[in-house]
C-alpha cells in the first residue's frame, strides 16, 4: 500500500542520503563566521508627491511641479455618501474655500492650473515639442495668471499663445499656422491673444529684474526673421524629405537674399517657402510649389512670386560654381527672372514724349503788351466775352 505525497530521498549510489547540519553557508566576499544576513525591505515601500526630491519609480501620484507652489496636492471627495448629501456639502465647503484663497486675488485655483499644465503637455507633445517648450509654456501661463491677463479669454487661443512664446524661446520655431491648425482657433484671435502674453510676460519680467535684479530669463517674443527662415526650412526639408544638399543650399541663398534686400517686408514662412522651391529648381529637384506651399501653409501664388524676386538677383545670391555644376537650373532660373525684370520695366516705366497719348502742357498766354506776364484764364475769358457783346452792339461783326 502507497501513501500519496512526496517520497523519502533514496540511496544515491547505493549509499544513505542524510543531512550535514555541520555545512555553513558563508559569503564569499567577507567570510563571516555566524553570516551577517541584512533583509532590505525599502523596494516595496511607497513614497507620496512632495516626500522626496527626484524621480521614485515607487512614488504615488504625480511628481511635484514648482510653478504650483509648495501646496499643490488635492483632496477629491468622493460622491457615495449613501445618498444623505453629505459628499455635496463638503464640495462646496472646498470650492468655497479654494474661491477664498485664490479668487479674490485674481489668480486660477490650483487644480485649474494643474489641468490647463496638462493641456499644455498633451498639445505640446501632439505637435512633437521637447520637453524644454513645455516647461516655458507653462511658466509663461502661470506668469500671465499672475499678472492677471488671462481674465476673459478663450482657453485654446491662451494655450497657443503660450506655446508660440515658448517655441520662438527656446528656437523651436512654429508658424501661426500650424498652432492655429493643433489649438482649432482662428489666426486672427491668437495674434490678439499673443500680443496680451507678451506685454504681460514683458511686464512681469521687468518688476522682477527692478525687484530681484535678475529677470525670468526669457526673451522678448519677438521673432528673428533669420533664425526663423532656417528652422523652418530645416523642416521643409525634411517632412519633403530632399536632403541635405537642399538645405545648405537654401539656406546659403536665404541668407544672401536678406543681406540683399531682395526679399524684405516679407514673412519667414513666406521666404522659407520660396528659397526653397528656387533651390529646388536649381538643383533640379522634383518638387512642386503646391507641395511646397502646402507645406509652408501660404499660396502657390506667393511662394512663385518670392522665387520670381530672388531670380533677379540670381548671380548675387549664388555661388560662382553652380553655375557650371547645376547648368540646366540656372537657365531656367536667368529667364525667369529676366521675364521679371521686363515685367517691372513695363509697369513702372514712364515715356517722355507726346507719342505715348500724353496731351502736352499748353504754352503760358501773354498780355497785349508783350512782356510776358501770364493771365488768368478767368481774366482772359472775360475780356474775350466783352469784346464779342460789343462787336455784336456794333453790328459789323468785328473786334
Amino acid at each position: 500500500m502507497t501513501l500519496a505525497g512526496p517520497r523519502a530521498p533514496g540511496p544515491k549510489f547505493g549509499q544513505s542520503v542524510a543531512p550535514n547540519l555541520n555545512v555553513r553557508h558563508l559569503c564569499p566576499n567577507c567570510r563571516t563566521d555566524p553570516p551577517n544576513i541584512i533583509e532590505e525591505y525599502s523596494k516595496g515601500d511607497l513614497t507620496f508627491a512632495g516626500d522626496e526630491n527626484g524621480d521614485d519609480p515607487s512614488r504615488v501620484g504625480d511628481a511635484g511641479n514648482p510653478l504650483l507652489g509648495s501646496n499643490h496636492l488635492d483632496t477629491v471627495i468622493s460622491h457615495k455618501d449613501g445618498r444623505s448629501g453629505i459628499a455635496r456639502d463638503l464640495n462646496r465647503a472646498v470650492q468655497r474655500a479654494n474661491n477664498l484663497s485664490n479668487g479674490i486675488n485674481g489668480k486660477t485655483n490650483t487644480a485649474i492650473l494643474s489641468a490647463v499644465f496638462s493641456r499644455i503637455g498633451e498639445k505640446c507633445d501632439a505637435m512633437q515639442l521637447p520637453r524644454g517648450v513645455r516647461e516655458r509654456a507653462q511658466h509663461v501661463y502661470k506668469i500671465a495668471d499672475e499678472q492677471k491677463a488671462i481674465k476673459g479669454k478663450n482657453e485654446n487661443a491662451l494655450i497657443a499663445a503660450c506655446i508660440i512664446y515658448a517655441c520662438r524661446d527656446a528656437g523651436a520655431h512654429r508658424t501661426f499656422q500650424e498652432v492655429c491648425k493643433a489649438l482649432k482657433i482662428s489666426k486672427k484671435e491668437l495674434g490678439q491673444v499673443f500680443s496680451v502674453i507678451k506685454n504681460a510676460v514683458q511686464a512681469s519680467d521687468t518688476f522682477q529684474r527692478s525687484k530681484t535684479g535678475t529677470g525670468h530669463g526669457f526673451s522678448d517674443g519677438s521673432n528673428n526673421a533669420q533664425e526663423s527662415t532656417e528652422a523652418l526650412l530645416g523642416r521643409f526639408t525634411n517632412y519633403l524629405d530632399l536632403g541635405n544638399a537642399v538645405f545648405n543650399a537654401s539656406k546659403h541663398i536665404a541668407a544672401e537674399a536678406t543681406a540683399k534686400s531682395t526679399i524684405d517686408g516679407r514673412s519667414p514662412v513666406s521666404i522659407a517657402a520660396g528659397v526653397l522651391y528656387f533651390t529646388c529648381v536649381l538643383l533640379s529637384k522634383n518638387a512642386s510649389a503646391k507641395d511646397i506651399a502646402g507645406m509652408g501653409g501660404v499660396s502657390e501664388s506667393t511662394t512663385k512670386l518670392i522665387c520670381k524676386m530672388v531670380a533677379t538677383k540670381l548671380d548675387e545670391v549664388i555661388r560662382p560654381e553652380w553655375k557650371t555644376e547645376y547648368a540646366a537650373g540656372y537657365a531656367q532660373l536667368a529667364q525667369l527672372g529676366r521675364v521679371n525684370d521686363s515685367a517691372r520695366n513695363s509697369r513702372s516705366g514712364t515715356p517722355s514724349n507726346g507719342k505715348s497719348g500724353k496731351t502736352p502742357t499748353p504754352a503760358p498766354s501773354t498780355n497785349g503788351n508783350g512782356n510776358g506776364e501770364v493771365k488768368p484764364s478767368s481774366t482772359s475769358s472775360q475780356e474775350d466775352a466783352k469784346v464779342d457783346g460789343d462787336s455784336k452792339a456794333n453790328g459789323n461783326g468785328k473786334a
